[in-house]
């Protein structure tokens, strides 16, 4: 089923929605593509285009599923991903068929919509910055920044993406609330809010060729924004490809994005490791380690002034980690994946010896007590630097992500192993 070509008629309906009568021409769909995800839900994704000249609200679209025979199985109904659709614009969308017990029977469908007239929305938002990833689990994640230029509140603010494969298909649909200040979306006039956007269908991500990210609240809307999947993303307007978003932990215990704190490790993050491939590549697995966790780390953290004091006290150690670090990167900038991988090993060894120093306590001890002979353990060990190096390797000749973050992740786990086991030795001796 997942496979099966869908024969795609689309059908305007004539309706009468609370006075106005919208003639047929008054939607058309575009870019549709269809799936069965894991759950055997298939989804019938699209944009859907205003063509009426009047802007649009209370859409309803559709979706008519009949079988090879061209009987009616069912029909399913959903909104756009926007509240409000311009004249001449358009929204994504993500039509489901839930009746898993009949799905497979489905060979055709239509589609159709129906709307409201009403006032066009000002294009007071702007989309300043973005960063795409892709992790090993298949979740895709957008960092984005927007901005409230208009004179009012921007309540309820949310981010809209849409992921695209290589033929411009749309393949899935996101959103996320503005993370405007804890507990609100809200964007006030003038201000600045990061979003977090987090797609985690493993069966369609991988295909992303190119992303565009729209972003509306209930008085203004954004430009569509369209972005490849790879590459450095949009720079802010104030130069650099920073994404001001992430780092949430950091951002909790500091209280701010503008705490100088925070501002230094996105500097070393986006000036430094994203602008490389390895760089890139390992924050891919950093991220989808990191986001898997950090978001309901960063609320709790946010009420409890104990745990901010503590993250305080942890993040100082690693600021001094990333000056040495970038000392390296520079020193070695005749290359830049060779400048990483330089900072890359110093970061995580040092990483290894300040945070992990207990750990290397305990294993010494252990070790001196029962006597263990740790060439079973140093032999392993060179086995993961052998490996990561010649994964790292072969992922600069072929120009391979997934490889290249398999060879960064091991690279890291090698460096911060290798410290706590010579440090464990030391005390051995």
């Amino acid at each position: 089923m997942r496979h099966l070509a869908f024969a795609i008629s689309i059908i305007i309906s004539l309706s009468i929605v609370q006075g106005p009568v919208f003639a047929a021409g008054s939607f058309s769909f575009h870019n549709p593509s269809s799936f069965v995800d894991e759950s055997k839900i298939l989804h019938v994704l699209g944009e859907i285009r205003n063509e009426s000249g009047t802007p649009m609200k209370d859409i309803l679209i559709k979706a008519s599923f009949y079988d090879k025979a061209g009987k009616l199985v069912d029909e399913f109904e959903r909104e756009p991903a926007l509240q409000t659709i311009n004249a001449g614009e358009s929204s994504p969308f993500d039509i489901l068929y839930t009746d898993q017990k009949t799905v497979d029977n489905i060979a055709n469908f239509t589609l159709s919509a129906t709307g409201q007239a009403t006032e066009a929305k000002e294009k007071q938002l702007k989309i300043l910055s973005a960063n795409s990833r892709l992790d090993v689990f298949g979740t895709y994640f957008i960092n984005t920044l927007a901005r409230n230029n208009g004179q009012e509140n921007a309540t309820n603010s949310i981010v809209v993406a849409t992921l695209y494969d290589k033929d411009g298909k749309v393949i899935s649909v996101g959103k996320a609330l503005a993370e405007a200040s804890p507990g609100s979306s809200d964007i006030l006039p003038g201000t600045e809010a990061p979003f977090s956007v987090t797609i985690p269908e493993k069966l369609q991500t991988y295909k992303t060729a190119k992303y565009s990210l729209t972003a509306e609240s209930d008085q203004y809307i954004s430009d569509a924004v369209m972005l490849q999947a790879t590459g450095p993303g949009l720079s802010s307007s104030s130069g650099g490809n920073q994404t001001k978003s992430g780092c949430l932990i950091a951002t909790a215990a500091f209280g701010s994005e503008l705490a100088p704190q925070v501002q230094e490790l996105r500097s070393f993050r986006d000036g430094i490791a994203l602008q490389t491939l390895a760089g890139s590549s390992f924050m891919n697995v950093f991220n989808g380690w990191y986001y898997s966790f950090s978001p309901s780390v960063a609320d709790y953290e946010r009420g409890q002034p104990w745990l901010q004091s503590v993250v305080k006290a942890s993040i100082y150690p690693l600021l001094g980690i990333l000056d040495v670090s970038t000392t390296v990167y520079w020193f070695l900038a005749f290359d830049n994946e060779l400048a990483i991988m330089g900072a890359g090993v110093t970061a995580s060894a040092l990483i290894g010896l300040v945070y992990f120093a207990p750990a290397a306590l305990a294993l010494g001890v252990v070790i001196r007590k029962k006597r263990w002979n740790m060439k079973k353990a140093k032999f392993i060990l060179a086995i993961t630097l052998s490996a990561s190096v010649l994964a790292i390797i072969v992922a600069e000749l072929a120009a391979t992500p997934e490889v290249m973050m398999f060879g960064t992740a091991l690279l890291v786990l090698s460096a911060i192993s290798a410290v706590v086991i010579a440090v464990a030795r030391m005390i051995r001796s």
